[in-house]
């Protein structure tokens, strides 16, 4: 057999014959478990006298880091990677996880045959040897890897399970068809920054002989949430040699079309190149890299504060938000509607009188903020001149600072501001505006740009160089933390990444060792912290709970001590209420009802085109679905409930077909499904996680649907796929704006929106090309009634009607200040006004460890 001329066959008998030779010998040390003719085989492992080593059978051949740049055909690229999809599937239905796929960790012989070496570290963990055991042994911070080449979860720190080597592969397919790793940078920081939160470039961009399937393929094993890319080795491998298949039976391939970059050369058999891969085999790198994880990641001891003193601070009627706690800890300042508009208020810790610092004005005030001496507040304001304003913990000197800004947060000298050029309550809805966080110097008013990112929530560190911020990092129903240079030096540094969680309201602790946030990882707002480099921004530690006793913690702060913590407690939940409405006299008739009732938080609930059921968005802990429930409020019904993210769910005409934006496939498209939730499809492919598409809008007739792509508004053929699509952008106003359409009239001609850089409603005419203007009303939700004349909108704690012609304005309803109508209809008929009422409560609490 080992003269067969089959050098495949030769070579599984040169196998046995080793295998057989070690087993006369009595020298088997382990006896193998893992034969696969794509992995190399391993003999031996051991240590003699301190030196750990491992014996494998020697592989002629290269390894594929030498053959990246050499211009394999994707033809051969495929195989090999289909091969090593056939090890590493091998590998995992043993249990064992190899954790550093990487070019050089793959070798291709003479051959053909692929052999994937390395499986040391992989099967070690196995090993009832102490010393391996301790040598090898992973623990939290201890991560094995290559950095360009680590999975998400090995970069964070996470369980890592089979699914990481999916990724590693994804990675090598991709450097060995462009000849560029996606994801390494000048440093080990920034590459792990990239795998954390960029987005490589499609494969295809760099070597356009790559067509379209390749690049979905790639996509997938790229993704960062493991559970929306390939679960095993053996999905990868089906879909890689699925492709391959299409490829060989196309003539334009069979010619030999289809290169990766760079011309390719010849195998070679290097005495240098056996003597590199030798080494690369018995080279264990995981104790250098516990060195570097352990020298670099620290253990930062912060305050218990589980076992602090919870208190309640207020307990008024309304809502309190954005408290700030004095530096001394014996007084905060806060926003409360109270009566009617949002004041700024002053209370002593523990006490109960408030005193309203901001009474001269009907406007709203809000985003408190003490400065570092505890004389003065800066904070927003609404009246004319909207913008920051300062002024002294009495109510005295008044003073406009700057005419932007929201969120200030003050330089720790006392003599800068650092402000968001957008403001929120909460990280609910993306502003689709450009927004950027600057600098206000408070002797001269001069501004400079810190950063054009699309984030909020400034919060400057205590020793002064560095900013936290939250951010949209992708349209991807995340929002992230971040930090950057106080000076607009350098990158900024990206502390979280999870996808389909919001993470926001970053705050530091006044010793700059930790930073602390907001987030819903695990389905409810409370708080996080991470421990951080003051200087640098760098991340010293995985984000920890604090776990806050409430299942909505928001809007916190702290003593110059650290030893207390100020944060606001909130309650809310959303129903459908309806009232009789006579549209012709333009006026209610009776008293609201609710058709819905329960702890539950719903969306623009939409009653059937029969009249029958209402259609919303129904927001749970970790996802949102699409669910219908019957007129009286009786009997609900899930169209969707799985772990995506689905919004905006509009009714078709005919109510045989629900529309709806969906981040099911990746990024956030426009789907459709039956009524009953069968068939559903995607209908747009744009696959740019940075840009949403988002907020469906029939047409009466059926034909056509708009949606929002960022800031622009798109009109489609819905009866056309998507490769015959010519969406056509709806036009700009003479401003330069664009609508976010909400609703299209019954009669086709018109469409409602808002203008979002303006902050009011307006009308698009089909017949005239030209848009109206609400500029007395503030930006909402409208919606059409039957006559595609008038269309009634929200504001507050009020429903109102306008005339889209005369521009005439009038109230139609008030509710209590607690509920805040939201998104209202008028039914087909315009006998019955329906909308969501949501309602909530928010009071301020005090968590204390100066006791302790």
């Amino acid at each position: 057999h080992a003269l067969a001329r089959d050098q495949r066959l030769a070579q599984v008998t040169l196998e046995q014959l080793a295998h057989i030779t070690q087993i006369l010998h009595g020298q088997w040390l382990v006896q193998p478990q893992l034969l696969h003719p794509n992995i190399v085989t391993i003999y031996d492992v051991g240590s003699h006298e301190g030196i750990n080593y491992i014996a494998t059978e020697f592989v002629e051949g290269e390894t594929v880091r030498e053959l990246i740049g050499k211009g394999l055909k994707i033809k051969e690229v495929l195989n090999l990677i289909i091969q090593a999809c056939e090890a590493i599937a091998a590998a995992h239905s043993r249990g064992i996880i190899h954790r550093d796929i990487k070019p050089e960790n793959i070798m291709i012989r003479p051959d053909g045959y692929v052999k994937v070496l390395d499986f040391g570290l992989a099967k070690l963990s196995e090993l009832d040897f102490q010393t391996i055991r301790n040598f090898t042994k992973t623990a939290k911070g201890v991560i094995i890897g290559t950095p360009a080449y680590m999975s998400p979860e090995q970069v964070s720190d996470e369980n890592v399970d089979h699914r990481t080597d999916l990724w590693s592969i994804g990675v090598v397919l991709y450097e060995l068809l462009t000849g560029v790793n996606p994801f390494k940078k000048e440093n080990r920081q920034n590459t792990f920054q990239m795998i954390l939160s960029g987005s490589p470039p499609l494969a295809s961009s760099i070597n356009p002989e790559i067509p379209p399937e390749l690049d979905q393929i790639l996509i997938k094993a790229l993704e960062k949430d493991a559970d929306l890319s390939y679960q095993t080795a053996s999905d990868l491998r089906a879909d890689l040699k699925r492709f391959k298949r299409e490829v060989d039976s196309s003539p334009s391939w069979s010619k030999g079309e289809g290169n990766a970059r760079q011309p390719r050369t010849t195998l070679s058999r290097s005495p240098l190149m056996m003597l590199t891969v030798a080494f690369l085999i018995l080279a264990l790198p995981a104790a250098i890299v516990w060195y570097f994880f352990n020298n670099t990641r620290q253990s930062v001891k912060g305050i218990d504060w589980n076992k602090a003193q919870n208190v309640q601070l207020t307990e008024q009627s309304g809502n309190e938000h954005f408290p700030s706690l004095a530096p001394d800890g014996k007084s905060f300042v806060f926003a409360s509607d109270t009566k009617g508009n949002f004041d700024i208020y002053s209370q002593r810790v523990g006490g109960k009188n408030t005193k309203n610092l901001t009474e001269d004005s009907t406007a709203d005030d809000t985003h408190p903020a003490f400065s570092p001496d505890g004389n003065r507040i800066a904070f927003r304001s609404e009246r004319s001149p909207a913008g920051i304003y300062v002024v002294e913990i009495t109510g005295e000197n008044l003073q406009k600072v700057s005419d932007i800004g929201f969120h200030p947060s003050w330089s720790p000298d006392g003599k800068e501001l650092v402000v968001s050029t957008f403001g929120m309550s909460a990280p609910n809805v993306r502003t689709g505006t450009n927004n950027s966080i600057q600098i206000i110097n408070l002797e001269t008013g001069a501004k400079r740009l810190l950063t054009n990112q699309e984030g909020t929530f400034p919060s400057w560190s205590p020793n002064g160089k560095r900013i936290a911020y939250w951010f949209y990092p992708s349209a991807l129903g995340r929002r992230d933390i971040a930090t950057i240079a106080a000076d607009g030096s350098g990158e900024p540094i990206v502390l979280t990444n999870d996808f389909g969680v919001s993470n926001w309201n970053p705050v530091w602790s006044p010793d700059g060792k930790f930073l602390y946030f907001v987030s819903d990882k695990n389905g409810n707002w409370n708080f996080w912290r991470v421990a951080i480099d003051e200087n640098t921004g760098r991340a010293l530690s995985e984000p920890e709970p604090i776990n806050a006793p409430s299942k909505s913690s928001r809007h916190l702060a702290f003593s110059a001590d650290g030893k207390k913590l100020i944060y606001v407690q909130s309650e809310s939940q959303s129903n459908i209420q309806g009232v009789e409405f006579d549209d012709k006299n333009e006026k209610i008739v009776g008293i609201p009802a609710w058709i819905t009732t329960g702890d539950r938080e719903v969306t623009r609930a939409e009653l059937a085109p029969d009249g029958k059921q209402f259609l919303m968005r129904q927001i749970r802990r970790t996802q949102d679905d699409i669910v219908v429930v019957t007129r009286d409020g009786s009997s609900w019904r899930d169209i969707t409930n799985d772990v995506h993210y689905d919004r905006y769910p509009r009714w078709s005409p005919d109510g045989s077909q629900i529309a709806f934006a969906s981040d099911r496939s990746g990024s956030y498209e426009i789907w459709l499904c039956s009524n009953d939730g069968t068939n559903l499809r995607q209908i747009t492919f744009f696959n740019d996680a940075s840009t949403g598409t988002s907020f469906p809008v029939w047409s009466p007739d059926g034909k056509r649907l708009s949606y929002q792509r960022g800031v622009e508004t798109y009109l489609i053929d819905i009866s056309k796929n998507w490769n015959e699509q010519i969406p056509v952008r709806l036009p700009k106003s003479e401003k330069g704006n664009s609508l976010v359409v909400w609703d299209w009239s019954p009669d086709g001609k018109k469409l409602v929106g808002g203008f979002r850089s303006e902050g009011v409603l307006g009308v698009y005419s089909f017949e005239t090309n030209s848009f109206t203007r609400f500029s007395k009303v503030q930006e909402s939700i409208p919606a059409w009634l039957p006559d595609s004349r008038r269309f009634v909108y929200p504001s507050g704690n009020k429903v109102f009607l306008a005339d889209s012609e005369t521009k005439k304005i009038k109230e139609l309803l008030t509710t209590q200040p607690t509920e805040a109508p939201r998104s209202p209809f008028v039914s087909r008929d315009g006998k019955f006004l329906y909308y969501v009422s949501h309602s909530s409560k928010s009071d301020i609490w005090l968590l204390d460890t100066s006791s302790n």
